[in-house]
């Protein structure tokens, strides 16, 4: 076997050594600097996008903000709407009611003065046909029929006793 030979080892030491240098220098003179221009590249991107979502979180915050804002004051204004309407309602409401109680206190009245008349009119027809038939039954009793006046004068002497 020829690396087992003593007189070998010099030469491929040597050429290890040469190809060594060889190597590191092609590594640092061209591989490393294109890796590192990728890497600060790379970083570069990173940090371009970390910075690019940075600010889009701060617009899509101050959007929030404002969203969160107008929803407030929409809902302020909402509110404010709901009670004005409210008040109308019952100011409308309350007006309606009054004018209802008044309407009703007029027709109650109005039908207590009907109700009064026809009670007055009915105990006037009621002493009126009283007083017929007492000067009927009396006619028919003892035969000689009473004068108008004398039958409404006894009809209403009865008629306040029983009052």
């Amino acid at each position: 076997m020829p690396q087992l030979e003593f007189g070998d080892y010099a030469p491929q030491i040597a050429w290890l050594f040469v190809s060594f240098v060889v190597l590191l220098l092609l590594m640092w003179r061209v591989a490393l600097p294109r890796i590192g221009r990728v890497l600060e590249e790379r970083e570069t991107r990173i940090a371009d996008d970390l910075a690019q979502a940075e600010k889009l979180r701060s617009d899509a915050q101050s959007a929030l903000d404002s969203y969160q804002a107008a929803l407030a004051e929409a809902r302020s204004k909402a509110h404010t709407v709901l009670a004005e309407t409210q008040a109308k309602l019952d100011a409308e409401a309350a007006e309606r009611r009054a004018r209802l109680d008044d309407e009703l206190t007029q027709k109650s009245a109005e039908a207590e003065t009907r109700i009064r008349q026809a009670r007055e009119q009915a105990l006037s027809n009621v002493r009126d046909v009283a007083a017929d038939v007492a000067r009927t039954t009396t006619e028919r009793l003892i035969g000689v029929a009473p004068d108008q006046q004398a039958s409404e004068a006894a009809t209403d002497a009865a008629m306040s006793r029983k009052s």
